[in-house]
């Protein structure tokens, strides 16, 4: 979906696109085509050339013990074949993901709440710790399997909830904290349990400091302020928080709007020493910034990119439908794209560097299900796709991950239309109801799911207020593991 921007940052949805998530208020394509064989324009989906049974692509997997260091005790090998590999966080066999013991069995070494051995042990959790695990797939954090329920924020003011933004006047989480406070409360009240929540969709506000040869040099603004306030909230509140990094709207090349310069990340995501720096003086210090809280535990996940592939140009080596970048944004925005290699790279590194100061898991929330093997070589703790109608049509939800060959990890759906009927971006999942859809990805085998969106009052097929009764409903005939 396409939002235009306005100073005041009022979500509008006047051009509704096929991006799978609603991006930038300012930053968002208005021309890029969907892959699906077709150009976009006006909300329309092309239809060419589209697989109908779901791309899935071949290979694309290590057959070695690459390891996470620190995720709950370390993430599993790629592609679940490495036997016995070390990481920080402790040791962990071939197989399964280290999540807190997802998994049964085994004989490789445990390591701190998490999995281990071949086929996965439990670690130190023992076999009563969970009391309610979900029955199908789910997430395991701290002991506990749950289907990781919840929605999108995923903004109040878009790029400024973590660090403000001071040239527009815009608070952080810490300075409108009681406005903040309102919005999570109605999400908890109506069921939801995990809240997406996005930080730097952009570079244009104040949490992230450059120098002069724009190589960032730390965190700005009320950044950590805005992360205690957050976390503080959803403590009192009994909820958690699924902190979203970047965005493909990041990549734009550099371009002024109402007086404010918007720095690209193209630029430093694919320039080793920028991106290095990036690493040591922004992302690690964000993970620490979680870690120091007393109420860390309140972080179910960290989500490195929204939907990098809006920003790729060519394929992946892993046998999936090539990609295909937006190309202008509605501020007459141009997009800065990257090769496959330097996303994945960029990915890799910063999963990296969040492993190594971060006790929770990380993935990435992809486009599509049509890129699935995209990011199946980065470390990732689970995978995360978003769905909607023009993915539904050729890609479908009734279909379990197994299908898509991405069962070597869960499988979230991070974002998915709250009014399913009403989402014209393709078939509109044959017209089902919110309800018909979650019970489809529960069944299965689908990790957890967050609709779009808290913050979109278009009253259409994102709508929050339009849905918020059926997300309760679902969320009460389902309460034992729905909330960590």
């Amino acid at each position: 979906m396409k939002y235009q921007r306005s100073i005041s940052l009022a979500v509008s949805l006047a051009a509704i696109g096929f991006y799978g998530c609603a991006s930038s208020p300012t930053n968002d394509g208005s021309g890029g085509s969907n892959g699906m064989g077709g150009a976009q324009s006006g909300g329309q989906t092309g239809s060419g050339g589209a697989s109908s049974g779901g791309s899935s692509g071949s290979g694309g997997t290590a057959t070695g013990g690459a390891l996470g260091t620190g995720v709950s005790g370390g993430a599993s090998g790629i592609g679940g074949q490495g036997s016995g590999g070390t990481s920080t966080g402790g040791k962990t066999g071939g197989g399964g993901s280290a999540l807190g013991g997802s998994n049964a069995g085994g004989s490789g070494g445990s390591s701190v709440g998490g999995s281990s051995g071949t086929g996965g042990g439990t670690g130190n959790c023992s076999a009563s710790a969970d009391t309610c695990p979900a029955p199908n797939g789910g997430v395991t954090l701290n002991c506990k399997k749950r289907f990781m329920y919840g929605v999108n924020y995923a903004w109040a003011s878009f790029a400024g909830d973590f660090g403000g933004i001071s040239a527009w006047n815009q608070q952080g989480v810490a300075g409108a904290k009681a406005a903040r406070t309102t919005d999570l409360t109605d999400m908890k009240n109506n069921g939801v349990d995990v809240v997406r929540w996005w930080m730097f969709p952009d570079l244009g506000g104040d949490g992230i400091e450059l120098d002069s040869s724009k190589t960032p040099t730390g965190v700005g603004g009320t950044l950590v302020a805005d992360i205690n306030a957050a976390l503080d909230i959803a403590a009192t509140l009994d909820i958690h928080i699924k902190l979203t990094l970047f965005s493909f709207d990041s990549f734009w090349a550099d371009y002024t709007n109402s007086g404010l310069t918007f720095p690209s990340l193209q630029p430093i995501a694919t320039d080793a020493t920028k991106r290095a720096a990036l690493i040591k003086n922004v992302v690690i210090p964000i993970a620490q910034a979680v870690e120091a809280s007393p109420n860390k535990d309140r972080m179910v996940a960290w989500d490195v990119v929204n939907e990098p592939e809006w920003s790729i140009t060519g394929s992946d080596p892993y046998g999936d439908q090539a990609f295909d970048p937006t190309t202008s944004g509605s501020s007459g925005q141009t997009m800065a794209t990257v090769t496959f290699a330097q996303m994945e790279t960029f990915v890799k590194d910063v999963v990296t560097g969040l492993h190594g100061a971060s006790s929770a898991p990380v993935t990435v929330g992809s486009a599509a299900v049509k890129w699935a093997k995209a990011w199946s070589n980065v470390g990732l703790d689970f995978y995360d796709f978003h769905w909607y109608g023009w993915v539904d049509q050729y890609f479908p939800h009734t279909k379990p991950p197994s299908y898509y060959k991405v069962d070597d990890k869960q499988v979230v759906v991070g974002e998915f239309p709250l009014n399913p009927s009403s989402d014209t971006t393709g078939q509109s999942f044959g017209g089902i109801t919110y309800g018909k859809l979650v019970d489809d990805f529960f069944s299965e085998g689908y990790a957890g799911v967050q609709g779009w969106a808290f913050s979109d009052t278009s009253g259409g097929a994102f709508s929050w207020a339009n849905s918020k009764a059926n997300v309760q409903t679902w969320a009460a005939a389902h309460s034992c593991y729905t909330h960590y």
